[in-house]
Order: structure tokens, then C-alpha cells, then sequence
């Protein structure tokens, strides 16, 4: 795409040797690129997951038989779907906006009220507690050194499994008293 290309071409110019706005050396000194690398290859797996066709894959992988699970234990299943596929697409945003349309219409699919999929997919896509990439807000203390991959994963699955636990019981609750 044009846009992406003359972002590309305006970042590249300003290290040529001709030009020479800054060094790279200068350049990194003042800002962590690895943090930046991180996210901006969380977004391109994200986006070629998703238009490859992968994302609606997964997600009949993942979700597919989800009406023969018991009504109770859905949002939970959901909430786990969801997470795994937020490991893909390192952003909230982009969790959130590709996610949804495939959860609602395999609900549709399924013969399932979208309401049951898209509540716990809803809370679940702004939820990233396993990887440094799922959201910037992981990277920018990950980068800082405050802590490792590993600790932020062994961390992360018992946090997810917690927001599970508790995105199942709110809209379990909600739903009773809703109809």
C-alpha cells in the first residue's frame, strides 16, 4: 500500500549518508526500537493471520464444537479461545476489531445467541497478561528491565485463568438476570 510505502521511504532517508538527519547510533539512543520492533511485528502477524484466512480457521478450531459444551462453562472456553488468539494478534485493537466479526458469525453459524460469544470475547480481547507483545503497555516495563519473557508468561497463564474465571461469573450473572 502507498501509505505504508512512503513511511517506509521517509524512515529510510533519514539515515542516508547523502542526507544524514541522524546516525542510527543517535537514533537509538534515544528511544528502545526493540520495544518498537516488538509491536509492530505483533501487528504485520496479526493482520497476515487474519487475511490469510488463518484467524476464521482458528477460531472453527478453537470454537467450533462450542455447542456442545455446557451452556455454563461457554464464556469460559471462550475467554481461553480468545486469549490464545490474542497471542497472535499483539494488539487489543486489532484483537478486538478481527475477532468480533468471526465470533459473531460463527455464533450465527452455530445457531447461538452472538451475545453469549460476544460478551466474554469482548472483555477477553482487552485482557493481555501472557506475551511482552501483546500491548505496549507490557513493552514499555518489559524494555525498562523491570522483568523477563518468562516471568511475564508464568505470570500471565495464571492471570488468564483468572479472567476466566471471572468473565465466566459476570456473564453468567449478567446473563441470568438479563434473560
Amino acid at each position: 500500500p502507498p501509505v505504508q510505502a512512503v513511511a517506509l521511504f521517509g524512515g529510510l532517508t533519514l539515515f542516508l549518508p547523502t542526507i544524514r538527519v541522524m546516525t542510527w547510533k543517535e537514533a537509538q539512543q534515544s528511544m528502545d526500537w526493540g520495544g518498537v520492533m516488538l509491536i509492530v511485528a505483533g501487528l504485520s502477524l496479526g493482520l497476515m493471520v487474519f487475511e490469510t484466512g488463518a484467524a476464521r480457521w482458528l477460531a472453527q478450531l478453537l470454537l467450533g464444537n462450542l455447542v456442545l459444551v455446557p451452556m455454563l462453562l461457554r464464556p469460559f472456553v471462550i475467554v481461553i479461545a480468545v486469549a490464545l488468539l490474542h497471542l497472535l494478534f499483539s494488539s487489543n485493537t486489532v484483537t478486538g476489531s478481527l475477532i468480533m466479526p468471526i465470533l459473531l458469525a460463527l455464533a450465527l453459524d452455530l445457531g447461538l445467541d452472538p451475545w453469549t460469544i460476544a460478551a466474554p470475547a469482548a472483555f477477553t480481547s482487552t485482557l493481555a497478561f501472557i506475551l511482552v507483545t501483546e500491548s505496549p503497555t507490557n513493552v514499555l516495563p518489559y524494555s525498562a528491565g523491570y522483568f523477563s519473557i518468562r516471568d511475564m508468561a508464568k505470570v500471565g497463564v495464571w492471570m488468564t485463568l483468572a479472567a476466566a474465571v471471572c468473565v465466566t461469573a459476570s456473564v453468567t450473572v449478567v446473563g441470568l438476570f438479563s434473560g
